[in-house]
């Protein structure tokens, strides 16, 4: 008897991505070894995009939604929370823009064994020009991720494009929904480490398009994979502020009571540190409020003294 393939919903959210949207798509339901389930939400676009995907919804696997302008953190959380849950099923996140490599899906899924425990799976990315010249690989061949907190909470880690999780992840992820709009992928990355397991795959999956339009990350030559100094502080300047307090509220304020209670005390100061002095004191020189490595914990401090965590 033929075993079953794996069930993968694939969670897309679009905005104006006509001009790549369909190479991506193409990567997602030619994968091998699993049946895919694509639901895309459209987060308002004013291009061609509506149209191209109301092509690929004449297929059964394929549903979309088409929704008002909300920005992505939100059109993501949408997608989460809209996702149905699939006894033994997986979920995966998807840009608009990349290219999957065919084995993307199952190599996840190999590394997703445990069903009854909350399970994430990222890994590592081919970053790609918008042309799709090879960049080189996002994280080196000897990167391991730190799993223990608040280090894993503080060091951003995690290719949104490349996670996959199971259904017991994602019943965890629909008991609350964040208030305040939150980098989706960071906040399952967060509950992983916090409640479940959070596997990384050295091997590149995905091929990681950067370009112009590009919504994250630090663009599209050879800055996206080994960004300078001044890189990294136009990032900072340019990017929204407050990620990771907005981040542990949200945790407050939806699993508190699955905390313990050092990663509440933990959380609860990266939450209300603004315009609480000793907190904030407490976190500049507590020498246990850090992110893995030196310059990682540097970003990290120089946020809490500009009221930017």
């Amino acid at each position: 008897m033929k075993a079953t393939l794996p069930v993968v919903t694939v969670l897309l959210s679009t905005y104006n991505g006509a001009q790549y949207l369909a190479a991506q798509i193409d990567s997602i339901l030619a994968q091998k070894g699993v049946q895919v389930r694509l639901r895309v939400r459209d987060d308002g676009s004013s291009d061609q995009t509506a149209t191209r995907l109301a092509a690929y919804a004449k297929q059964e696997n394929v549903t979309v939604v088409y929704g008002h302008n909300e920005g992505w953190k939100a059109s993501f959380t949408d997608l989460m929370h809209d996702a149905p849950v699939i006894e033994g099923g997986f979920y995966a996140f998807a840009d608009q823009d990349d290219v999957w490599h065919a084995d993307k899906l199952v190599a996840a899924v190999a590394k997703l064994t445990q069903p009854m425990r909350p399970m994430v799976y990222h890994g590592n990315v081919a970053i790609m020009d918008g042309k799709m010249a090879f960049l080189g690989n996002r994280f080196s061949k000897d990167f391991h991720p730190n799993a223990h907190f608040p280090e894993s909470f503080l060091d951003g880690w995690g290719v949104g494009a490349t996670m996959v999780f199971n259904a017991t992840m994602l019943r965890l992820i629909q008991q609350y929904r964040p208030v305040e709009p939150t980098n989706h992928d960071a906040l399952v990355m967060a509950l992983g480490n916090l409640f479940g397991t959070v596997v990384y795959d050295p091997e590149a999956h995905i091929s990681y398009r950067r370009h112009a339009g590009t919504a994250t990350g630090f663009g599209q030559d050879a800055s996206a994979i080994k960004p300078t100094l001044m890189d990294r502080y136009r990032r900072y300047q340019k990017g929204p502020k407050h990620q990771f307090s907005v981040r542990a509220a949200a945790i407050l304020a939806g699993w508190q009571a699955q905390l313990s209670p050092a990663q509440a005390n933990i959380l609860t100061k990266i939450a209300t540190y603004q315009g609480r002095v000793g907190v904030k004191l407490g976190l500049l020189f507590d020498p246990r409020f850090r992110a893995t490595g030196a310059r990682k914990t540097l970003q990290v401090k120089y946020r809490v003294l500009m009221n930017t965590l």
